[in-house]
């Protein structure tokens, strides 16, 4: 049974207020902050959220699109690109800092958009973020900023993606010459596979990634 299942309006410092999927546990020992991609929150964000909630963590999906639902990949993009990004880390600081209790551990989670809003978060937050889920991102953590990273990372990479698999051999350099823990898969599928309402969605792909996503958090969040 999920527990505690509810849209949570949550507000920034600075005023921004913003609306959370959250479920699972008010104890859980571990949560995971879940953040979509440039669609929007879908169904599909929110039903990993369940998932998870099923297996006893506390889960919370971030709208960083305010309910916004873009109509086509043009505007999807131009709907992307037009965010405040210093708005949309403010509301993620809000959102980790809210599932932030004594003796529990949270990850971060996001697909390709949210991905790379993961790492920002998880580079803001390195005290507080325990493990971090990339999805088909662009990778950010270079050879500069990769000292502030305090804790172990799952890329998970299509292998259609015109920058497969160079993408996947350089951060995997860079995570190997900075000594931090990284593992990695890469899928035959399109970037976006792991969304059911979209066109490149491969039910077989995201079925193991998920899976290898929960083996990956079960094994760091203790």
């Amino acid at each position: 049974m999920i527990e505690m299942e509810y849209l949570m309006e949550l507000t920034t410092p600075e005023g921004d207020v913003f609306q959370t999927y959250l479920v699972g546990p008010a104890d859980a020992t571990k949560a995971v902050l879940i953040i979509h991609d440039w669609w929007g929150m879908l169904n599909y964000n929110r039903e990993w959220a369940d998932q998870f909630a099923k297996l006893g963590y506390r889960a919370m999906v971030v709208d960083l699109y305010d309910g916004y639902h873009p109509a086509d990949i043009k505007d999807a993009g131009e709907y992307m690109r037009g965010i405040d990004l210093e708005v949309a880390h403010s509301k993620l600081d809000t959102a980790i800092t809210t599932l932030q209790i004594p003796h529990r551990k949270i990850a971060v989670l996001g697909w390709s958009f949210g991905g790379l809003q993961a790492q920002h978060t998880t580079l803001q937050n390195p005290s507080i973020v325990d493990a971090l889920v990339l999805y088909y991102c662009r990778v950010i953590l270079d050879k500069q900023n990769i000292t502030t990273l305090n804790c172990p990372v799952l890329a998970i990479f299509a292998e259609s993606e015109r920058t497969w698999p160079k993408k996947q051999y350089s951060f995997e350099k860079t995570m190997s010459e900075a000594n931090k823990i990284l593992e990695y898969y890469s899928y035959d599928a399109d970037h976006g596979f792991a969304n059911p309402e979209g066109p490149r969605y491969d039910s077989d792909a995201t079925e193991e990634a998920l899976q290898k996503t929960v083996t990956f958090l079960e094994k760091y969040l203790v």
